[in-house]
């Protein structure tokens, strides 16, 4: 097992604090503007890995700012490449996906040169996976392995977190918390999906569903098989209608990311011992100002029924190996590099018994790019700073679990906007 080649290193010793693996990727490069741009007046030094030196060194020239990254060779397919860096680091970052193919080498790296770990995963079910087969080895190394740092499904999770707190919660209340969060899009420019994205998702739809359940199963029970999972499919039921938002004032449909928001949000109560819950993870639905007039009306419906058209046939593509390797090699050649522009917001009114919380959690730039950067950005110099002050527990985690109040204040400061106020129930 991996537990009998720890490498008994200390993290003092390491040349950098955070190392981005992939950092040539959509998701990786803006990861990279945002370390060598936003860090401010103390720096960590951190490093770039990939496996092409000229297009890292591309990367690296084209960053300005006052935070220059070293460069490293790595490939997702090379174990010793993979500990070299490994061992050089505090923390590994990595943007390779899908997660489910590549990710697994790189655990196992940072696993045994005692480096912690985080990642922009939606992929639930690979996490519990990897926390089913190296959760020990993870608490004998004394590693931190953070998944789930950007999109998916920080904005969710700390939401429900600042609400806990808002309502005053302790680990024995025994009402149930009923909360609804609401995703709304400020995307000027049209906005775009990441390739790794429709690369993550083309990789599910086409791998063992009875794998998928199990990996999902494990993740939400976080290894304790006694763990109930209607509550979790209760809340991913619920999330399926149509319906109405009070707080945000709108149409909702489920989010598109719903099946990763909301076993995360559950795992992240049930890690605190908190109150029974039943949670909506829903956007805003689309649909023009004048939505009863039939002429303004017809470009939404039609936007719809393109969308219910291409969902089988992305299915369809994901079955079949000849048409999904013609679409992986499609999204090889696709490239999304995100809108500065765009904001999002996820609005959350939470209530317990007789008292109610709505939560607002703001950031700038678009979900799968801009924003995923800043979140995960944060969240890896957040794990660095609790490193340390010893203030980390080692095991597989998410962003809340691991940071709490600390991440709150670190996107308060990065520009985010996290407020909580009270609300009739």
């Amino acid at each position: 097992g991996i537990s009998r080649h720890i490498r008994r290193m200390t993290r003092d010793d390491r040349e950098f604090s955070i190392v981005v693996f992939g950092a040539t990727g959509d998701a990786g490069r803006a990861v990279c503007r945002y370390l060598a741009t936003k860090q401010g007046a103390r720096p960590v030094k951190w490093a770039v890995a990939g496996r092409s030196k000229a297009k890292l060194e591309t990367l690296v020239s084209s960053l300005g700012g006052s935070s220059a990254p070293s460069v490293l060779l790595a490939d997702a397919c090379d174990a010793s490449s993979l500990l070299r860096i490994a061992e050089r680091a505090t923390l590994v970052f990595s943007a390779v996906g899908p997660y489910s193919r590549l990710g697994e080498p790189m655990v196992k790296a940072c696993l045994v040169a005692r480096t912690h770990w985080a990642d922009i995963t939606g992929e639930v079910f690979w996490v519990g996976e990897m926390e089913a087969k190296h959760g020990e080895a993870a608490a004998a190394a004394g590693v931190t392995l953070t998944s789930l740092c950007g999109y998916d499904s920080v904005p969710c999770e700390l939401s429900l977190h600042v609400a806990r707190k808002a309502l005053k919660l302790g680990a024995r209340h025994s009402e149930l918390l009923d909360a609804e969060a609401v995703t709304q899009l400020n995307v000027p420019e049209g906005g775009g999906a990441p390739a790794g994205t429709l690369l993550t998702v083309l990789t599910a739809l086409g791998s063992n569903a009875l794998g998928l359940a199990k990996g999902y199963a494990a993740f939400a029970r976080s290894n304790d098989e006694s763990a109930a999972l209607w509550p979790v499919l209760r809340s991913m039921l619920g999330s399926l209608s149509l319906g109405w938002s009070p707080q945000a004032g709108c149409f909702t449909l489920a989010h598109f990311m719903f099946w990763c928001n909301v076993p995360v949000v559950h795992r992240s109560f049930g890690a605190r011992g908190a109150n029974p819950l039943r949670f909506r993870d829903r956007e805003q639905l689309p649909m023009p100002a004048a939505w009863w007039n039939l002429w303004h009306l017809l470009p939404a419906l039609g936007l719809y029924a393109a969308i219910g058209l291409a969902l089988p046939l992305f299915y369809l593509a994901a079955l079949l190996p000849p048409l999904r390797a013609a679409a992986e090699r499609r999204l090889a050649a696709y490239s999304y590099q995100g809108d500065a522009s765009s904001s999002f917001a996820v609005l959350t009114r939470a209530s317990c018994g007789k008292r109610a919380v709505d939560v607002t959690f703001a950031c700038p730039g678009d979900p799968g790019i801009y924003g995923t950067a800043l979140l995960a950005a944060e969240c890896s110099l957040g794990l660095v700073d609790a490193t340390r002050r010893g203030a980390l527990a080692p095991g597989f985690t998410t962003p809340a679990i691991a940071l709490g109040d600390a991440l709150v204040d670190r996107l308060r400061a990065a520009g985010c906007t996290i407020e909580a106020k009270a609300t009739p129930p």
